[in-house]
Order: structure tokens, then C-alpha cells, then sequence
């Protein structure tokens, strides 16, 4: 029974924490390469996502 309920946490949980974070380190090797921008980091996703969200959720009402 744990061993479910740890998989359906990981999945929850973990699994898109760690996408979001090999996105983020994928894409500023992707800006770094084309010189576009030296200084990405995760800081820079997380407000990209945020307000990706806010518009997501405004456009709805």
C-alpha cells in the first residue's frame, strides 16, 4: 500500500519539479549556445510560469 501511494506522490509531487528544472537547464544551454542570453536561471522560468498562470487563469473568468 505505501509503495502506491509513494509512486502517486512522486508522480504528483517530484516528477514535474524536476521537468521544470531540466526544461529550465535545457533551455538556458539553448540561450547560452545562440547567444541570446547569458544569465538564465531558474529564478527567470518561475516568473515566466507565474505569469503564464495569471494570464491562463484571468483569460477564464
Amino acid at each position: 500500500m505505501f509503495e502506491i501511494i509513494f509512486k502517486i506522490w512522486y508522480m504528483i509531487a517530484i516528477l514535474p519539479f524536476l521537468i521544470f528544472i531540466e526544461g529550465n537547464n535545457r533551455f538556458a544551454d539553448f540561450l547560452k549556445k545562440k547567444n541570446i542570453y547569458l544569465h538564465w536561471d531558474i529564478w527567470h522560468s518561475l516568473i515566466v510560469f507565474l505569469i503564464l498562470l495569471l494570464i491562463i487563469f484571468w483569460a477564464q473568468e
